[in-house]
């Protein structure tokens, strides 16, 4: 087996996983991170009478996990030493209801526009906070971190198809008179190409454990690579790797290799 051509195979694949393994991370941090947005993430609704929950449950719009209404009397409490008894019993006489609605995900910026508009569209509903502004904001980069992801992970993946399928074409041009031979006597081409298909086995097995190995290593160091806020960030939400999402980079590693190899046979043997 040929140094070079080994590491012509394994570079690129190592380069490949490595992106399918952060790739994996960090949505893996991404989605555990937007539970906990949505965990504290509420809808402030206030009213001038109390609200009906059933008419909320019963808005296509709302995904409701639960409501929670602000008790008036404990607000009147915080505030009694601080007014007067004609003061206090204004206050009581006109102080709203407030509730507040958490939701069971973290909805879009247009659903949250939904909401809001149904919301509003009740009875006796006075105004609705959904902090939208923090809210877009969120959502926007979490959007964005999702896309760039994907983008540059399905570039990989293509870069690193074309690059194993140049290697195999130079390899058929350099043995395409041992090939032929064999070809002619009545061999399979798979016979005679052997060792190339050797070579993408053993590279992706080796691609394969090197990632996984680093992957391992870099988490158990990662307060020597990143600052404590981001350290802070990955921690609390980056949960153990599945064996499903392991045993993923296995194949990923070994799927690309042979169909790339195997297709270019295929075209071989059909010329």
């Amino acid at each position: 087996m040929s140094l070079k051509k080994f590491f012509s195979f394994s570079v690129p694949l190592i380069i490949m996983l490595f992106t399918f393994t952060i790739y994996i991370t960090i949505s893996k941090i991404l989605v555990n991170y937007e539970k906990s947005i949505n965990n504290d993430y509420s809808i402030v609704v206030v009213t001038t009478t109390p609200l009906n929950t059933n008419k909320v449950k019963e808005i296509d719009s709302i995904d409701l996990k639960k409501i929670v209404h602000l008790q008036r009397e404990k607000i009147l409490k915080n505030l009694k030493d601080d007014l007067s008894d004609g003061s206090y019993t204004l206050l009581e006489k006109k102080l709203p209801y407030f509730y507040t609605i958490q939701l069971n995900h973290f909805p879009t910026s247009s659903k949250l526009k939904k909401i809001k508009s149904d919301l509003l569209s009740l009875g006796g509903i006075k105004s609705v906070d959904t902090f939208s502004k923090d809210h877009d904001k969120i959502y926007s980069l979490l959007i964005l971190t999702k896309t760039i992801i994907s983008v540059l992970f399905i570039f990989i993946v293509i870069f690193t198809f074309l690059i194993m399928i140049n290697q195999i074409k130079i390899w058929f041009y350099e043995h395409k008179q041992r090939l032929d031979i064999i070809k002619l006597h009545g061999g399979s081409i798979y016979y005679g190409a052997k060792p190339i298909i050797t070579v993408a086995l053993v590279s992706s097995l080796f691609s394969t454990v090197l990632v996984i190995g680093s992957i391992y290593l870099i988490k158990q160091n990662l307060s020597a690579i990143f600052t404590p806020e981001i350290l802070d960030i990955i921690i609390n939400n980056l949960s153990a790797y599945s064996l499903a999402e392991i045993f993923s980079v296995v194949v990923l590693s070994f799927v690309l290799s042979m169909v790339t190899v195997f297709g270019i046979l295929v075209k071989y043997r059909i010329k």
